[in-house]
Order: C-alpha cells, then sequence, then structure tokens
C-alpha cells in the first residue's frame, strides 16, 4: 500500500477527479493580470472570498481543516485536486498518519513500504 493510499483510508478521505461528486474542492484561479489564487471549497460557483480563496498555496494543516469544515458525517470525503503531488507532500502524509495511527501499526507500515 502507498503513503497516499494509506492517507486517504486512515484520514476517510478519497481523491477524485469528478467535480460534480466532490465535497472539497482544492484548486487555482488564474487572475486577468498573471497571478494565481488559491483555493479549497465545497463549491467553486459560490466562492468564498474571505474564507476560501488564498492569496498563498494553503499548508496541510489548512487544507486539512477545511476538509473536517466540510465534512457532512463520518464517511468518507471525497476531495477534488487535480495536481495531488503538488498539494501534498509526502512528508505530510506521514506525519499525519504517524500522529493519527498506534506506533506498531505505524511501524509496521514504514516498514511495509
Amino acid at each position: 500500500m502507498t503513503t497516499l493510499e494509506k492517507f486517504q483510508e486512515v484520514a476517510n478521505i478519497k481523491f477524485i477527479q469528478a467535480p460534480l461528486h466532490a465535497d472539497v474542492e482544492l484548486g487555482e484561479l488564474q487572475t486577468a493580470d498573471g497571478y494565481e489564487l488559491y483555493y479549497v471549497t465545497q463549491d467553486i460557483q459560490n466562492l468564498n472570498y474571505e474564507n476560501e480563496l488564498f492569496y498563498y498555496k494553503p499548508d496541510f494543516d489548512t487544507i486539512m481543516a477545511a476538509i473536517d469544515d466540510y465534512r457532512h458525517n463520518e464517511d468518507t470525503t471525497n476531495v477534488v485536486c487535480y495536481d495531488i503531488e503538488d498539494w501534498f507532500d509526502e512528508y505530510d502524509f506521514l506525519n499525519y498518519l504517524e500522529s493519527e495511527m498506534d506506533e506498531e501499526s505505524f511501524e509496521a507500515f514504514i516498514n511495509e513500504t
């Protein structure tokens, strides 16, 4: 099992490519003068500029807090992220797994990969 797969399992997140079935969407917007803006939202059509739009790419903790805010229940949260490697670092996934798993399970996972 890859680190990404284990992260999705432990965090109850599924990265998908279809925005119609998403609970949360991570993405980038281009301004008319060439700047990039980043968003973490439930609905790109009704973007809340004060709370969902970022001048800098949000860090892992900010993204995870937003995903938790948008969770509808205890089921898996579908997250649209078109470039996972650009938004997330494997180091962040491993830190998350270490904090959420018991030490023995985490060590077994690390030795497995």
